[in-house]
This record gives structure tokens, sequence and C-alpha cells, in this order.
């Protein structure tokens, strides 16, 4: 791991949070931003969770899709169903931008180093050998920041 966890160089995407993932596709194509695609050729695709919530196990599932806008990212997420990070926004914020995400080699790693610096998690699970974890960077602006360890194949 560099320097820094949070390293511009690993930078990938923006995750947006929508309420109607299929009015929100729609809308962004109208604009111009598109194809989104995920795997098999669908818009989105739903995803079940088993990971934790401040610390806690919980079980949710995010309707997901992605799009890319110039070298990056455009993640569309709608919670759909059980308690999450992503509902809790949601319900208190509306649909807007939740998150900048970066990839890393290191997760765990990453989360001590972060944990040191007295940075928390919110919200994480482990997809495979990788996985993800958003932290509570939120104070300021907002905007949670999310590290990626993209599953091997």
């Amino acid at each position: 791991m560099s320097g820094t966890v949070f390293d511009k160089d690993k930078f990938h995407h923006v995750g947006v949070i929508v309420r109607d993932m299929d009015k929100a596709i729609a809308h962004l194509t109208a604009l111009g931003i598109g194809p989104f695609r995920m795997p098999g050729g669908k818009p989105w695709i739903e995803i079940p969770f088993k990971g934790e919530l401040r610390g806690r196990p919980v079980e949710f599932k995010l309707r997901v899709s992605n799009a890319r806008v110039g070298g990056i990212e455009l993640e569309l997420l709608q919670p759909s169903g059980g308690e999450s990070a992503m509902q809790e926004f949601l319900d208190r914020n509306g649909e807007g931008l939740h998150h900048i995400g970066y990839t890393t080699d290191n997760l765990d790693g990453a989360i001590k180093a972060l944990g040191k610096k007295g940075i928390k998690v919110l919200t994480g699970a482990r997809v495979g050998d990788g996985g993800f974890a958003y932290f509570e960077t939120g104070a300021v602006g907002g905007v949670i920041t999310e590290l990626r360890q993209i599953e091997s194949k």
C-alpha cells in the first residue's frame, strides 16, 4: 500500500443513490450518459449482501448499474431490501451523490490504517476474496469514501 490509502491513481468511481433504477437510467441515457450495462447485458443487477453496518451484522440487497463517463465509472445504487447505509442515506437525504470510490489491493490493511487515524468503517461486505468498505468520511461535505478490493477471477 502506498503512503495514502485513498491513492489518486486508484480513484475508480462515483456512487449515486437513486429511488428508481429504471427511471434513473432512462433519465441519464436521455442526457447522453451511458450505456448502462452489467454482466449478461442487463441494464442493472440486484445483489444480496451479508455484511456489517456500524459493526453489527446486516443483510441487504442493492440494485446496481454502471456506466463509463470518461475514465471514471458512474455507479447507480438503489436500496432494494434490508437495513443498509444506502437506505439510511436515501431516507435522510433523498437521491444524490453518496460516495467516491477507490480500489485497493489490501482492504484489511487499509481498514487497519484508517482505524489508526480514527476513521471508522460505516458498512462493508466481503465478496469472495474481495469486498468493500464505506468509511465515515462524510463529516465535511457529506461524501462517504469507499475502498473496494476487486475479487480475483
